[in-house]
């Protein structure tokens, strides 16, 4: 290059004594604990909101095939756990997030076993024949 020559050198010029880092490096280790209990309370709570979402979402889409006792207990719960992440407790969250979950696989479940009985009750004849007509085996290449 040009015959110059650079260097650069970088030193530790820290200000603080030993015994300031090793109290700072303590600090941190106690606050540790708190941190993470303040994540989970987070992650809980974020939780809590998304299941509330899918659980008013899940209602809206299935409407009128949940029966009446599973969307009253649905709703309920979301109720319930609505007010318990507004009021920031903990404990109420947990339990009343495992409930909903527990409401939403029960009406879940009994709206595909309702669409499993409709599916069989069709005649067997049907079914086969629908999906045997115009059936076309190709394959494709994309070309550039």
């Amino acid at each position: 290059g040009s015959g110059k020559e650079q260097s650069i050198s970088i030193t530790g010029a820290s200000t603080l004594s030993e015994n300031e880092v090793e109290k700072m490096v303590k600090d941190a280790e106690s606050n540790a604990a708190a941190d993470k209990e303040k994540r989970e309370k987070i992650d809980l709570k974020n939780q809590a909101e998304t299941l509330i979402y899918q659980s008013e979402k899940q209602l809206g889409e299935l409407g009128d095939k949940v029966s009446a006792d599973d969307k009253a207990k649905v709703e309920e719960f979301t109720k319930q756990l609505k007010d318990a992440v507004a009021s920031d407790d903990t404990a109420t969250i947990k339990s009343v997030l495992e409930q909903l979950q527990q409401a939403l696989y029960a009406a879940g479940a009994s709206v595909y076993q309702q669409a499993g009985a409709d599916g069989a009750a069709a005649p067997a004849g049907e079914a086969g024949a629908a999906g045997a007509d115009d059936v076309i085996d190709a394959e494709f290449t994309e070309s550039k």
